[in-house]
């Protein structure tokens, strides 16, 4: 009897440690559709566990709610200013359609839910994008990756005559930056690995 208690839960937590779940973050304020570049671009395929955050930002107030036709129902509830985020963890394989309800016409897109496993079909485990939010900012840069890589992921943000200006090895899905004190222009973060297999960058603005 112990040893097959013993097999049952080494087969329980092999399943457990087997699955992984990713966040994934559209930055939502007026032009977020499907038709937006980065992170802004409104339509996103994930798999079955994962999480989506709208994360509110530049002016105005807003909402997110699913479509009638959505499988899944959510909603942010009232309207939301800058820095807010609302989040949601899709359950079911399906389409999602949403809105921004006061602005239908521009705030818009579909998430589209897959089995798990799906978007992983080659084994690979590295990530191949990141997302930095909020972008322009003034105080704080969010680092947020879709997935742990088997790598250590160095983190090294350049300003516009190349100089590095910060450097940190990520350890978390998301990390947080303290800006406040940097100079207000244009900077390069780039996310490389030691064996440089993974090499990532995006254009971040200091307020």
């Amino acid at each position: 009897m112990k040893k097959l208690l013993f097999i049952l839960f080494v087969s329980v937590a092999l399943n457990i440690s087997a699955q992984t779940t990713e966040t994934v973050t559209i930055n939502w304020s007026f032009g977020s559709n499907p038709s937006a570049e980065g992170d802004a671009n409104a339509n996103r395929t994930i798999e079955v566990g994962d999480t989506v955050d709208w994360y509110f930002y530049s002016t105005g107030s807003h909402n997110v709610v699913s479509d009638g036709s959505a499988t899944e129902s959510f909603s942010s509830g009232a309207l939301m200013g800058n820095d807010f985020t609302f989040s949601h963890t899709f359950t079911t394989v399906g389409s999602n359609p949403f809105v921004c309800e006061p602005h239908s016409g521009s705030m818009f897109g579909t998430i589209t839910v897959v089995a798990e496993g799906a978007l992983n079909l080659n084994g690979q485990d590295a990530p191949t994008k990141f997302s930095i939010y909020p972008n322009p900012s003034s105080d704080l840069l969010n680092i947020s990756l879709p997935r742990l890589s088997d790598q250590s992921l160095n983190l090294e943000v350049f300003d516009v005559l190349g100089k590095r200006v910060y450097t940190q090895q990520l350890g978390a899905i998301k990390t947080k930056v303290n800006i406040s004190k940097w100079n207000s222009g244009v900077y390069l973060v780039r996310l490389t690995s030691a064996d440089d297999a993974i090499t990532l960058t995006k254009r971040f603005v200091k307020l």
